[in-house]
């Protein structure tokens, strides 16, 4: 492109950015750009008065007027609209089509910049073949012409999918079929086991060959849908920005394909025997599906509750932190149970502390997470817990370590190390198993270390305050003079406890009943004597808070909530379709 050509491009870009931007400019630009219009109407009939007056020539007055009104009109554009003219190397209809071929790509060397890259292999050789139709199945087309406003560009796409879930009613009639086949045709000693119950080699078999058979017209589940792709001009470059409804075509019309395969066959064999299904919330997302408010309740019972726990598979052969003897206060159980989560809360007085309780069982480690205001790390929003717990639809909460008050400790989320500054705090790590983990000072000397500890034992986020309470049964000795939490005086506590897997003890210690609060010696024997292996001090005093049902449960010093920079929560993982 010759210098001429490039310069006429310069201005016609800019022009056309800059009309673009007049209908969507604020108030605000909008009044400025008025009061510079008539600004400079002044000024230019006072350039003509002078002009005619002869104390001025026209030409130059003019010339200068407008000069001074261009420097002051791209001042207030630029402030409304940031970059006017941009030329990346690539037109945004070059990106667009490198997308589309990026997503049809299977090869390795590719499946980074792939959709299809989110696409699980399979852990066997039937959920191979579920997995690979689905790969096989993608057909992406440009319709119709690139729209381009500014520094924003859209493409319309036609996708065509495997969509997975009508796979399911012909996989599970097909599996119908061929189970009433082989019961017709052999023996009980082929069909039955030793107990009594179908054997599960040839109930495999025929599982399989329903899929087999569902996949060999696979093309009569496909489906068609036009969805815009998105593209934006960033630091020199336009950018493809694939929105949700793009990714879940790429993941067969469903949410969660990693759990796809399994589900499939636990709907398809339901009838037949019982495969438990496995839900699980994905990593990245950024709230639990919502609990169904239905299975929320309250009640002055401790035989109902007593019922709850008996009747759940998922505290079925566990050590309960529950006391059926213990003395309670307040006289309310507040509670929430579904296939996935189980949660009784309640008050009592232990070891003459007034301390409010929950029990947590989970199904899946997923269920355990934590969540920052805004999202993200080192926002400047602050918000109640009880504000958090409803963004992130929590079954229940209770409040972090209060990251962004303070400056010192560790911080991982969401696998990413953005504070190391662990001086003599101890910390607390989760990983992908939902256990606590612990480390001390001087565990993690350099932040190639703490890298290198995340990775090696998979921590998916960490909490920094402690110090830790109970470590494998035993009381942990912490020093007197520990940075945080001022342990020998008497304050509100909060903390967090586990035996087992899945199993955890939410514990908020307030004032009230005679109870002045506890010094982190107190509280340690509390997590102990109900019954933790391991145990962590988390932010106390006004920030110890827990919450159910998106309410406050426990007794917050002054009564009022503090505004906070993170909770942890845990949600209940099934889909709220199914969460009837």
């Amino acid at each position: 492109m010759s210098g001429f050509e490039l310069f006429f491009r310069i201005i016609e870009n800019g022009i056309h950015n800059i009309i673009a931007q007049f209908g969507k400019m604020d108030y605000l630009h909008l009044l400025l750009m008025s009061a510079l219009a008539v600004a400079f109407a002044i000024v230019l009939f006072g350039v003509i008065r002078q002009a005619i007056r002869k104390k001025m020539e026209f030409f130059w007055g003019t010339l200068a007027a407008l000069c001074a009104g261009l420097v002051l009109f791209f001042c207030v554009m630029a402030s409304s609209a940031g970059t006017i003219v941009f030329l990346p190397e690539e037109d945004p209809e070059s990106v667009a089509i490198r997308f589309v071929q990026d997503c049809m790509a299977q090869e390795e060397q590719t499946a980074g910049t792939s959709l299809m890259a989110m696409i699980p292999q399979g852990e066997n050789e039937t959920e191979k073949l579920i997995y690979d139709a689905l790969r096989s199945s993608f057909s992406v087309q440009a319709v119709g012409e690139m729209q381009t406003e500014g520094r924003h560009a859209r493409q319309m796409l036609s996708v065509t999918y495997l969509d997975l879930k009508q796979l399911i009613q012909p996989v599970k009639s097909r599996a119908e079929e061929n189970i009433a086949d082989y019961v017709a045709n052999h023996s009980n000693a082929e069909i039955y086991d030793e107990e009594d119950n179908y054997r599960t080699e040839w109930m495999e078999e025929a599982y399989r060959k329903a899929v087999r058979s569902t996949l060999s017209d696979v093309k009569k589940y496909y489906t068609t849908v036009e969805l815009p792709l998105q593209l934006t001009y960033e630091n020199g470059h336009w950018l493809t920005k694939p929105d949700e409804q793009m990714v879940t075509a790429f993941s067969g019309g469903i949410t969660t394909p990693d759990t796809f395969a399994n589900n499939l066959k636990s709907e398809a064999l339901a009838e037949i025997t019982y495969i438990p299904k496995r839900y699980t919330i994905a990593e990245e997302a950024l709230l639990a599906p919502a609990p169904n408010a239905e299975k929320f309740g309250a009640t002055a019972d401790i035989e109902e509750i007593k019922a709850l726990y008996a009747s759940s598979k998922l505290t079925e052969g566990r050590t309960l932190f529950f006391d059926e003897t213990a003395n309670f206060k307040g006289k309310e159980f507040r509670y929430y149970v579904d296939e996935t989560i189980f949660v009784v809360a309640w008050k009592e007085l232990y070891q003459g502390k007034y301390c409010a309780f929950a029990e947590v069982f989970i199904a899946d480690p997923s269920q355990f997470r934590r969540k920052l205001a805004a999202d993200t790390y080192g926002s400047g929003i602050q918000k109640t817990a009880s504000q958090l717990a409803r963004e992130s639809n929590a079954v229940i909460a209770m409040n972090g370590d209060y990251y962004k008050y303070r400056s010192e400790g560790i911080t991982v989320y969401q696998r990413e190390l953005y504070r190391f500054r662990p001086q003599k705090l101890e910390c607390c790590h989760i990983n992908t198993a939902g256990d606590m983990l612990f480390t001390y000072a001087g565990d993690l000397p350099t932040e190639a270390d703490a890298r290198a500890y995340i990775e090696q034992n998979d921590v998916l986020f960490t909490l920094t305050f402690g110090p830790v309470l109970v470590s494998n049964g035993e009381l942990h000795s912490f020093a007197r003079d520990y940075l945080l939490g001022q342990g020998m005086q008497y304050y509100s506590r909060a903390a967090l406890g586990q035996s087992g897997s899945c199993h955890y003890l939410l514990m908020n210690l307030n004032y009230g009943y005679g109870s002045r609060g506890a010094t982190l010696a107190e509280e340690a024997k509390i997590m102990q004597g109900k019954g933790c292996e391991n145990a962590y001090a988390l932010d106390g005093g006004q920030t110890a808070e827990m919450v159910i049902q998106n309410r406050v449960f426990n007794a917050i010093d002054y009564g009022n909530e503090r505004m906070v920079s993170d909770i942890i929560y845990f949600g209940t993982a099934l889909p709220e379709e199914e969460n009837e």
